[in-house]
Order: structure tokens, then C-alpha cells, then sequence
């Protein structure tokens, strides 16, 4: 588990530090989280924001805005509050990351490394290989 963790830091130069804002442990652990992510990225330095979420849940809330704002600002981190369910500051959580990693990347605070190869989607299938698994299946079915 432990090598499967650090391979998703390696290279990262930003990171996302979500709780629930209806789940008290979820925030509590944010320090925990910080830290970890820190450790694994060193000697590489990355951008950090604190998203709490489910803030429709306002009725269920235990972790007040005021509480999550404390800790992004007690660690020099970005806060934001988001929905998933409204589908609210979601698009603007990655854009305030985005915007300051990139704005680190223009004044050479974050230098682009050897092995960097941008973002990566994951594995795309080429067309080729598409048609030699549909002819497969075809050649698979039976009467």
C-alpha cells in the first residue's frame, strides 16, 4: 500500500485536502493528510487547498466555514467550500489550484523536471487495437 500511496505524489505539484463538513473525524484528519502528502513529495514543493464538502448539508454540519478557514490559514493554504450535489465552487476549486501553480511555474518557483510529460488522462486504446477487440467479440458470439 505504502509504494502504491507515493506513486500518486510523485511529481505532483498541487494537491486537493478534502473533508466533510458532516463528518468531524474527515477534518480532523486533514493535518494527518498534509503531512503525509508533504512527505512524499519532498524534496519537490506543491500548491495545497483545503475543500470542505457537502456544505448542502447545512442542517447536518459539524465542522463550521470558520473552523476549515482557521486551518488553510494556519498552514498558509487556499480554502474553499464546495457541493457536489449543487454542483457549487466545484469548477472554481480547480481553477484557484490551477491558477497558482501555474502562476509558481511563471516566476520559477516550480521548475518543470525531466520526465514531466504534462497531464496524463490515462491509457487510450488506439483505434487499431478498438477494432481488434470488436472483432473479437464479434468472432466470440455465437448463432
Amino acid at each position: 500500500f505504502g509504494t502504491i500511496t507515493w506513486s500518486y505524489y510523485r511529481n505532483a505539484v498541487g494537491a486537493l485536502l478534502l473533508y466533510d463538513v458532516t463528518r468531524r473525524s474527515s477534518f480532523e484528519h486533514l493535518v494527518e493528510w498534509l503531512f503525509e502528502a508533504r512527505r512524499h513529495i519532498e524534496p519537490g514543493r506543491a500548491m495545497f487547498e483545503v475543500v470542505a464538502c457537502k456544505i448542502d448539508l447545512e442542517s447536518s454540519r459539524v465542522v463550521t466555514t470558520e473552523e476549515g478557514k482557521a486551518f488553510a490559514d494556519s498552514y498558509g493554504l487556499s480554502f474553499i467550500e464546495t457541493s457536489a450535489k449543487t454542483g457549487y465552487n466545484l469548477e472554481k476549486a480547480f481553477a484557484t489550484i490551477s491558477q497558482q501553480i501555474y502562476e509558481k511555474i511563471q516566476t520559477g518557483e516550480f521548475k518543470m523536471l525531466d520526465g514531466w510529460d504534462g497531464i496524463r488522462t490515462g491509457f487510450n486504446r488506439s483505434k487499431d487495437s478498438l477494432r481488434l477487440m470488436e472483432a473479437e467479440v464479434e468472432r466470440d458470439r455465437c448463432c
